[in-house]
């Protein structure tokens, strides 16, 4: 029985297994609130693995509301830059998953 999902499903599934991890670490990164809340919202340079940071769509959430100028300017950079981030997440699954697929790329 083990044999036989390791020879035949796992190799079948896993172009679906593979893009839908992709697709899972964007959606994560795009979990705002709930990583402002695990994360510890401190706005320094962690020295440790283990120390509070505070994530990208979480300071651009909570700066928005009194940002002026070249702060405000700064935040929609970040934001295209985590929006570009996400989609090339989203390209690598995609080409992935038509990799295992097909057997070859677009």
């Amino acid at each position: 029985r083990w044999s036989m999902i390791r020879s035949v499903i796992l190799p079948t599934a896993k172009a679906g297994i593979f893009t839908g991890m992709f697709l899972g670490v964007a959606r994560a990164l795009g979990e705002t609130m709930a990583m402002l809340m695990v994360c510890g919202n401190v706005v320094q340079t962690p020295s440790h693995v283990f120390d509070p940071v505070r994530t990208l769509t979480a300071n651009i959430a909570l700066e928005m509301a009194y940002a002026l100028g070249n702060h405000r300017g700064a935040l929609f950079v970040s934001g295209l830059l985590f929006m570009a981030i996400v989609v090339l997440f989203v390209i690598m699954a995609e080409n992935f998953r038509h990799r295992e697929t097909y057997g070859t790329t677009k």
